[in-house]
């Protein structure tokens, strides 16, 4: 792949990261299907992310600055590498279906800390109605700040998509379309093809809000925890107040719809993977509290000992945490030292005069196990504290589902509860264990299945009816032939017809893991 060389390009603060680009065509040099065209197709995928960002960059900045200003220049250079790099073979639209962003057909998942970006984007492209918005080679400088001028200062309250289209044909913007919406539609069976009917307005409201303010929620929090992991490692001061008012926003959210906050879990991305992995942990944590019965205001100060249960690992070198190959036994004594670190570090925190005892104990503990086979090794009597055993379970169980810089394949949530539950007692406290499976469900949150109609559909949630256990609520997401659906019905398994059957019945567990299919998509 050497065609392949690394751009610099000028983008802004922390936007700021080299564009990958390619020799003009080359995806014509590439037989479909092969190894090459998959990186080809992530490169692009990757290329798509750094377009959302420059977008959301170069629209924010005229909010604030006239087009011709010269703080424009970097978004819009930056805008234009990618357009000329992306669009050699044609053009390249940017779709928005279903609350999801994709470059052409292709998926753009994001991680932790572009989930705020993507959805602003979102949220833009929504108030405006807008499906499509499509970049060829015509574009220049001239028309990006011009579409991006036109963009801001129009009022989507007080004009539609075919004003703004006008007005892009009016000012002669060229190499920039727009596109409305389309009616989504669900396929049903071959050849078949039934109008979605259009969702109750005031329903639908609530639901998409909800969705990206808890959204908001889960990026905030991911933005903590890199900022004070970041502050730690630099000798810095560190303040939580942020983070507090992440947790109470997601504690609010959880006991409206536990199942909803939980799949955010489900985003996994072994780059981002210990803000990710952090997050993850205190928000698990937080269901499983909340099932043992923990009061609203406790629930807040173990999720905030839980997001930084981790902090140690700031006092260990960059290249050991990012380490693909084997670890050397230097390498594993640090690691094995970052509980211990992470007491010193918290011991150190500004405006905390004596260390709330969930935060030591989550820091301290929860890599010991409940027969203290893990680490650190004590040589005196110790008794784990709750919050150690919580963290036990929730730490286990996000690391295990995630894919990490040595690990890149992950295992499926059910295989990670067996396992676990082959320890349960052992390393495992087991009636926590018990109730963290009432959490994520005996065929986990996030997992896929094939139903006995040959579709395949993702456990949304767990069953309501703990008879039922193992008949969660799901989304169909493919046809009997395997081709995927838009807006797939949810289903309920414990529901039965007329006769007392129950109306669908999973035949078997598909490992997305496995398949390399990401199931994600339907909770970020």
């Amino acid at each position: 792949m050497s065609d392949f060389k690394i751009k610099e390009a000028p983008v802004e603060d922390e936007q700021a990261q080299p564009i990958l680009t390619h020799e003009k065509s080359l995806s014509q040099k590439i037989a479909h299907g092969s190894e090459a065209g998959d990186i080809l197709d992530q490169q692009m995928v990757m290329l798509g992310i750094q377009l959302v960002t420059q977008l959301n960059v170069l629209l924010k900045t005229s909010r604030i600055y006239e087009r011709t200003n010269a703080a424009l220049d970097r978004p819009v250079e930056a805008m234009l590498t990618l357009i000329k790099t992306m669009a050699h073979d044609q053009p390249i639209t940017l779709r928005l279906q279903n609350d999801f962003l994709f470059l052409g057909n292709s998926h753009l998942k994001v991680n932790a800390q572009q989930m705020a970006v993507a959805t602003s984007i979102i949220d833009v492209l929504n108030t405006w109605k807008i499906g499509g918005m499509t970049f060829s080679l015509a574009v220049e400088s001239k028309d990006l700040r011009e579409f991006a001028a036109l963009f801001v200062s129009l009022d989507p309250g007080n004009k539609t998509l075919d004003d703004l289209q006008r007005e892009i044909k009016v000012r002669g913007i060229a190499g920039i379309d727009i596109e409305e919406q389309r009616q989504l539609q669900i396929r049903k069976g071959p050849g078949t093809a039934l109008n979605r009917e259009p969702d109750n307005t005031k329903s639908v409201k609530p639901n998409v809000q909800w969705k990206t303010e808890t959204k908001k929620g889960y990026a905030s929090m991911a933005g903590s925890i890199g900022a004070l992991t970041q502050s730690a490692r630099e000798g810095g001061t560190v303040s939580f107040k942020q983070a507090k008012r992440a947790i109470q926003n997601i504690i609010d959210r959880m006991v409206d719809d536990e199942a909803a906050v939980l799949g955010l879990t489900t985003l996994r991305c072994h780059d981002q993977y210990t803000h990710n992995h952090s997050v993850n942990v205190s928000l698990l944590s937080m269901a499983l509290a909340n099932r043992a019965g923990y009061p609203k205001a406790e629930l807040a100060d173990l999720g905030l000992a839980a997001l930084f249960h981790d902090l140690g690992k700031s006092t260990i070198p960059m290249e050991v945490l990012n380490k693909p190959g084997e670890f050397t036994d230097d390498d594993w004594i640090a690691m094995r030292n970052h509980p211990t670190e992470g007491i010193l570090i918290l011991s150190k925190t500004r405006g905390i005069t004596n260390l709330p005892g969930r935060m030591a104990a989550a820091a301290f503990e929860h890599h010991m196990n409940l027969d203290f086979s893990g680490y650190p090794k004590l040589t005196v009597p110790w008794t784990l504290s709750l919050t150690g055993r919580i963290l036990t379970i929730t730490d286990c169980y996000d690391a295990m589902t995630s894919s990490r810089v040595y690990r890149r394949e992950p295992m499926s949530p059910s295989k990670v509860l067996n396992m676990m539950f082959s320890k349960s007692g052992k390393a495992f406290d087991a009636t926590l264990l018990k109730l963290f499976v009432n959490c994520v469900g005996i065929i986990p949150i996030g997992s896929l299945v094939m139903l006995e109609t040959s579709e395949l559909a993702v456990v949304l949630k767990p069953s309501a009816d703990k008879a039922n256990a193992e008949r969660p609520f799901v989304r169909v997401i493919t046809d009997p032939q395997g081709n995927a659906v838009d807006h797939g019905r949810e289903v309920d398994l414990t529901e039965k017809d007329e006769t007392g059957d129950f109306r669908h019945n999973i035949i078997r567990l598909i490992d997305n893991t496995e398949y390399k299919f990401d199931t994600s998509r339907y909770f970020v």
